[in-house]
């Protein structure tokens, strides 16, 4: 078999193996969450609903509909490469954060804090994934952290049992996020704490939400009829974002059924749209674009407050765009560095 031919073959693996849909869904969320973090405009027609927190909500979803296949066959392999690709951005940003800061106030008597940096404040940020001084975003590696655990260790333990139980759990919490206490109950404490923590109740019900439906394969059973759900998925995500036909609830991330309604809806749509018949060249294009999620989720967040003092200090829209490609580029390049090692998940 020629060269060509073999490489035709690989590739189109590769691309079985990835849900291209998906990869769109991700990117595209993680410029949302660029746009919620960094522009300051007041746009609606931009920034939809600017204060809603379904970006999260959505990533979560993701993330535990496809831990299905781990817990479900109780596969040690992929969920120790899991756990992996969340601890090390989640211990090595942070110290690589307060190393340079800490050296960029010892030579130059300046940093964004203008002071040194305390152990204490390292300590708080690798056990919360959150500190006054470290990747704010970093919680969210906490949460998975914590429910990625939780799952596989109940499945193994409980084994049929579990996931009943969870979902009785995940309504308990609802009654405590719509009650307020989870809220009234980590207000007591500082921010960083109350969003880590905190959000674990709210996060808990997306994480049951997927990862039951991916139980039954139902977004399978949708792409026998992918363009009746699509158009109805599409027509209740224009009416849920476009009308205020919900309360306002308070809370940290991702509070409230709103957010896991809005999750499902865009996880339906990217899932079942046909990708797939694009052209193979575009295809590779798009799972290169998307390749970098993780490393641009986590370093825009450094990123944008140089880019801020320097150039956009106002925050501009055309900003998000110049962070973005920043931190695309810095993930790229990070990648190929440390390619052939496990440090490559602080960037893919």
């Amino acid at each position: 078999m020629e060269l060509k031919q073999i490489n035709k073959i690989a590739k189109k693996k590769i691309i079985s193996k990835r849900i291209i849909g998906i990869e769109i869904l991700r990117m595209f969320l993680c410029f949302r969450i660029i746009l919620l973090h960094y522009y300051s405009g007041n746009n609606r027609y931009i920034l939809k609903m600017k204060s809603n927190r379904f970006q999260v909500s959505t990533f979560f979803f993701i993330s535990f509909y496809f831990l299905y296949p781990i817990i479900s066959q109780i596969n040690f392999v992929k969920l120790k490469l899991r756990l992996e690709r969340l601890l090390i951005p989640y211990i090595i940003y942070p110290i690589i954060v307060w190393i340079i800061n800490n050296l960029m106030f010892l030579i130059t008597k300046f940093n964004r804090f203008n002071r040194l940096l305390t152990i204490n404040e390292l300590k708080l940020n690798l056990i919360i994934g959150r500190g006054i001084f470290g990747i704010g975003v970093l919680w969210f590696h906490f949460n998975l952290l914590i429910f990625t655990l939780l799952f596989f260790i109940s499945s193994f333990y409980m084994k049929g049992y579990f996931l009943m139980i969870f979902q009785i759990l995940s309504s308990v919490s609802y009654i405590i996020q719509y009650s307020r206490n989870n809220y009234n109950f980590f207000q007591q404490f500082n921010y960083n704490i109350s969003l880590s923590v905190g959000s674990l109740i709210e996060t808990f019900p997306i994480a049951i939400f997927a990862f039951s439906l991916a139980s039954i394969n139902i977004f399978k059973i949708f792409l026998k009829n992918r363009l009746k759900y699509i158009y109805f998925s599409c027509f209740f995500l224009y009416l849920i974002l476009n009308y205020n036909i919900y309360s306002y609830l308070e809370g940290y991330s991702s509070t409230g059924i709103y957010n896991n309604i809005i999750a499902f809806l865009l996880f339906n749509i990217f899932f079942l749209a046909p990708f797939e018949i694009l052209n193979s060249k575009i295809l590779h294009i798009i799972l290169q674009l998307t390749k970098y999620t993780q490393g641009i989720y986590c370093l825009h967040f450094l990123i944008q407050q140089y880019i801020r003092k320097k150039f956009d200090e106002n925050g501009s829209f055309i900003g998000c765009f110049i962070l973005y490609i920043i931190s695309y580029i810095f993930s790229f390049i990070g990648s190929k560095i440390f390619e052939k090692t496990k440090l490559k998940s602080l960037f893919s």
